[in-house]
């Protein structure tokens, strides 16, 4: 299939009601821009009571999800899109309601073999009742003083906080409640930020140039710094050849284990001794202008709108 072939216009959905809304919105704009720029009739669509409406008065042939977080990567749009028999890109909703919670795809991935950071969930239902004091102890004493709390569903460094020391973690805690009712509280890990975007394409399932991400000291758990580029930055690690296969291999085996679809990035941590820890696996990655995915189509020697067309292409023909 070719440019010409697409019967009709395509769809990138952003935008949504989550708490990363903005995100999504620079997502879709920069999608909607690299699409056209190949030619291809693509046009922004938000996730609102209109969509289904508009999906199919524009007779739109195929959609690109580019929501993030709630709606957009625990398989609602999936499940909407799926009920008007709408071709899209991405997992599909039932593998999306799985993978999109933390704490259950990190068990599915370490069921695998797979190594995930060592970590403890907690509910802000139990927070309450049990209390910080009897609790936070217990935690620190079977994860360590360096923690990182996170909640159990979401991304964008959204109510993430790096933690060091038993007094800040309640306060952290509260914060991270506000953005979940689940929170997860796993041991800090030092070393470097690596990111490996994966691929289905006709030839199977490939990953990507691992990419590594900086950010100025201060910044690394700042929902600004991942998306203001003074304070972040990506180029390719300088890791033994060995070692970045290695990192493909198993964001490749993390995309299998949680019945993922067309795309997804795996985020580790690489330690000195080259050991490593597999943060999460993004069903929906990011494509700002500041992230790891269109730098990664770059390094690989193609370009993000190539990418989306191809994922587009492969959906129209599944």
């Amino acid at each position: 299939m070719t440019i010409e072939d697409f019967a009709g216009p395509v769809a990138v959905i952003a935008g949504g009601l989550s708490h990363e809304r903005d995100v999504s919105l620079a997502s879709g704009r920069n999608l909607v821009r690299e699409l056209r720029g190949l030619g291809v009739e693509a046009h922004a669509y938000d996730f609102d009571r209109n969509l289904l409406h508009a999906l199919e008065r524009d007779k739109v042939v195929a959609a690109l999800p580019a929501l993030h977080g709630q709606f957009g990567e625990d398989g609602e749009i999936q499940t909407l899109l799926e009920l008007i028999s709408m071709p899209y890109v991405g997992t599909r909703s039932r593998s999306c309601r799985l993978a999109y919670d933390k704490g259950t795809s990190r068990e599915l991935l370490r069921r695998a073999g797979i190594p995930v950071p060592d970590s403890v969930g907690l509910s802000a239902q139990t927070f309450r009742d049990i209390g910080a004091t009897a609790l936070m102890e217990h935690v620190v004493e079977r994860l360590g003083t360096r923690v990182v709390v996170k909640p159990a569903q979401g991304g964008s460094a959204l109510g993430v906080t790096g933690v060091d020391g038993l007094a800040a973690l309640p306060s952290a805690l509260v914060g991270t409640y506000a953005y979940h009712e689940d929170a997860l509280i796993e041991r800090f890990y030092d070393g470097l930020d690596v990111s490996v975007v994966c691929l289905e394409t006709g030839e199977g399932l490939e990953s990507l140039a691992p990419i590594a991400i900086e950010y100025e000291k201060g910044h690394e758990f700042d929902f600004s710094a991942r998306y203001t580029a003074e304070f972040v930055s990506l180029h390719q690690p300088d890791l033994p050849a060995e070692q970045l296969a290695g990192l493909g291999e198993v964001a490749r085996e993390a995309h299998r284990v949680l019945g993922l679809d067309d795309v997804s990035r795996s985020d580790f941590i690489v330690s000195a001794d080259g050991s490593f820890v597999l943060l999460e696996t993004a069903i929906t990655p990011g494509t700002t202008e500041t992230s790891v995915f269109p730098y990664a189509c770059t390094a690989s020697g193609t370009s993000l709108g190539e990418v989306a067309r191809r994922l587009l292409v492969r959906a129209l023909t599944r």
